[in-house]
């Protein structure tokens, strides 16, 4: 079966569009993101992820400066010479060289600090994050190779769709394995969280892990969409199914936006605190006798401690403050007998 033509100066036009859309969306999020890292700055910075989201709006803004660049040339500066088609065509073209080398760095910062999310939120686990740390430095040289390539006198299109190939599975697979890890780490302490918390309070939290859930979900999405695209483009001429340079365009902008995003949510409490992922606490129950418990006349007798999971025998427990540990305050049923210990480890 035949595929559709779409031609190549049309997805150039509406992916420049489309990552202008983007930039104007991340421009917002990354003025708020930068706020609300200078209204935290006193109670301390991360910077290795606070340095990577302003290299990456740096290097996202050039990139669709770029893409803007290569659309007056195409269609006004090169209209009547060789034409938009043939000009977009032209991959060795200087512009879009050094538009290309923007995108593979881009790719690789912003997998970057998805995988160190991956870190902080499995305890400070380095082994989790050697092998997507390996996949990132693989990306880049598959990634730098293909490009360079088209500098090249006489460049082979079915090698640089080779090392082109290799690069697109490495950073796919890096974000499906980084996305689901992360989506279940948060999962479960998410499921203990509100074990503590009640169904009421678990709503924020539920709504926080969607937004960092699917933050990676869209970068994920987003290179399945193109490495398809990218398997059924054209590599030897412009006729061919050539809307894989819509997502392309628009690709740098969505790898910003996500870890931008990620960064909003820590830094402004939609989230777990990233103490909380590597904290050890232990909950610890004496004797009845050996128990503080306030004296009271109503059914239910009070009981304060420290720590974050609530067992079968507390009820009603309550957030009150407190980090890397809660403190909470929760009712123990008059009769029921607590265990002796409970450690647990997040």
């Amino acid at each position: 079966m035949a595929l559709p033509d779409f031609p190549i100066d049309e997805a150039y036009l509406i992916g420049g569009w489309l990552a202008s859309f983007f930039w104007g969306l991340y421009t917002l999020l990354f003025c708020m993101t930068l706020y609300s890292v200078h209204e935290k700055r006193r109670g301390g910075v991360n910077r290795f992820t606070t340095g990577s989201i302003v290299i990456l709006y740096i290097l996202a803004t050039t990139h669709v400066s770029l893409v803007l660049v290569r659309l007056i040339q195409g269609f006004v500066l090169q209209r009547d010479t060789i034409g938009p088609v043939f000009y977009f065509v032209d991959i060795g073209e200087h512009v879009n060289v050094a538009k290309d080398y923007i995108y593979i760095t881009i790719l690789a910062i912003g997998d970057s600090v998805i995988v160190w999310r991956l870190y902080v939120v499995w305890g400070r686990n380095i082994r989790v994050a050697v092998f997507p740390m390996v996949m990132i430095v693989g990306e880049l040289i598959a990634g730098y190779g293909a490009i360079s390539m088209s500098l090249l006198p006489n460049p082979n299109p079915d090698t640089q769709a080779n090392w082109g190939t290799g690069m697109y599975v490495m950073s796919m697979t890096t974000n499906i394995i980084v996305t689901g890890a992360v989506a279940v780490r948060i999962w479960y302490m998410t499921t203990q969280t509100r074990q503590v918390m009640g169904e009421y309070d678990s709503g924020r939290y539920n709504r926080a892990i969607l937004l960092i859930v699917e933050s990676g979900a869209l970068i994920a999405a987003s290179k399945v969409i193109e490495f398809t695209l990218f398997e059924l483009s054209p590599t030897g001429g412009p006729d061919g199914l050539n809307a894989m340079y819509i997502v392309y365009e628009i690709i740098p902008q969505i790898t910003g936006l996500a870890p931008t995003a990620i960064v909003y949510a820590v830094n402004n409490g939609f989230t777990q605190k990233d103490s909380l992922y590597s904290a050890k606490s232990t909950i610890a129950f004496n004797a009845p006798h050996h128990s503080t418990l306030s004296s009271s006349t109503q059914d239910n007798s009070s009981l304060s401690t420290t720590g974050f999971f609530a067992n079968d025998h507390i009820q009603g427990a309550k957030h009150i403050k407190g980090d890397p540990a809660f403190e909470l305050t929760a009712k123990v049923p008059r009769g029921a007998v607590p265990p002796s210990s409970l450690e647990f480890t997040v």
